[in-house]
């Protein structure tokens, strides 16, 4: 059991933890109004209160006023949060949707334009700003067509391109390229394959100067040089100098060997034959006939490099250079055997197959096979 003094002090301290003053506590209070009166009689004034902070008279402490200054920084402070979070102009805001459905269709995205144009609706756009996006669909529509066809064209001329070169049909290329150039239009892609076809011309150019400079022939090598170097291709301008500076030689040879005397054969010349005159009548002393010179080797030699520039004729309009075949016929009928029919009859022939196949190709149909297919 527990003893008095551990009972007192037990409940001591559950007073002071809930509050309660201990019992001698208010001796003091009850002491006061004793005090105050002696100090009445004793002429001594009475003292305030000192102010703990904790009575029920306390006041709060004082602050300073907030000067003009900190009210206008947080004015500035609020106008800035204002103007950034402030709702946007829903005429401003339609407007940006139709500035971009134009964007989208300029770059062909038919769908994206399409939901743009859905999203006005949805924002209540007025009637001018939709019509002023459809118009813009509207008008896009036909160029994004045409965009489509002309890719598709131009993968298809791609690969016929690619064949015609490898089978070293340059001419056709070249004729495709060209038709395919006035129906779309030139570009970037278009100009590069030009100057590929071309740099593959003045190559077979060049590879037939060369052959030309093999059998001493300054007509044809001048020819050959004259068409390449119309093509203008840096690419070939060292081949087309060397073979120049070839034909200068090839030609001062060829006046060295025309300024020497050339050997006349051994036979005496023949006589013209005596006739038979009366006596009487004087006979005039016979003359000796000039030599006879024959040309044969001449016309055969000609005739030979006719049937040879006849036959590189005759090749190249079987590969469907119809150009090319027509330029060694021209060749073959004005320089080499002048009014040879068989050269002129190629050449009429490769004209004629030119024209068709310009025609084919420029209606967008197949030239296989000297046919439009």
């Amino acid at each position: 059991m527990l003893t008095p003094e551990q009972i007192a002090a037990a409940k001591a301290r559950l007073d002071k933890a809930r509050g309660v003053p201990p019992a001698g506590a208010g001796s003091g209070t009850a002491g006061q109004p004793a005090g105050r009166a002696a100090r009445s009689a004793a002429g001594v004034p009475p003292q305030p209160p000192a102010d703990t902070g904790r009575g029920p008279h306390a006041k709060p402490p004082t602050r300073e006023p907030i000067s003009i200054t900190t009210w206008l920084l947080v004015a500035m402070i609020l106008a800035v949060i204002w103007y950034l979070a402030k709702p946007a102009n829903e005429q401003e805001r339609i407007d940006k949707h139709v500035d971009k459905a134009i964007a989208l269709m300029a770059d062909c995205k038919l769908d994206a334009a399409r939901a743009e144009v859905a999203a006005m609706r949805a924002a209540k756009a007025t009637d001018l700003q939709l019509k002023k996006a459809n118009e813009a669909i509207s008008g896009a529509v036909k160029n994004c067509e045409m965009r489509r066809q002309r890719a598709k064209a131009w993968t298809d001329l791609t690969a016929a391109l690619e064949s015609a070169l490898q089978s070293g049909a340059v001419e056709r290329a070249d004729a495709r390229l060209s038709a395919f150039t006035r129906k779309w239009g030139p570009d970037d892609a278009t100009r590069d394959w030009d100057k590929r076809i071309d740099i593959r011309k003045a190559e077979r150019l060049l590879d037939e100067a060369d052959a030309c400079l093999k059998k001493s022939d300054s007509t044809c090598l001048e020819t050959r040089l004259v068409a390449a170097e119309k093509l203008q291709r840096a690419e070939v301008a060292d081949r087309i100098r060397s073979l120049r500076e070839a034909l200068s030689r090839l030609l001062e040879s060829t006046v060295l060997e025309q300024k020497s005397p050339p050997a006349l054969g051994n036979e005496p010349p023949r006589s013209v034959p005596q006739r038979e005159v009366p006596r009487e009548t004087p006979r005039e002393t016979p003359r000796p006939a000039p030599p006879v010179i024959s040309t044969a080797p001449q016309v055969s030699q000609a005739a030979a490099q006719a049937r040879k520039i006849l036959s590189d004729a005759e090749r190249e309009l079987n590969q469907g250079n119809y150009k090319s075949a027509m330029d060694k016929a021209e060749i073959c009928a004005t320089m080499i055997d002048v009014g040879n029919r068989e050269c002129l009859g190629l050449k009429q022939r490769a004209e004629r197959l030119n024209r068709e196949m310009l025609r084919c190709v420029a209606s967008g149909a197949d030239w296989i096979n000297d046919r439009c297919q």
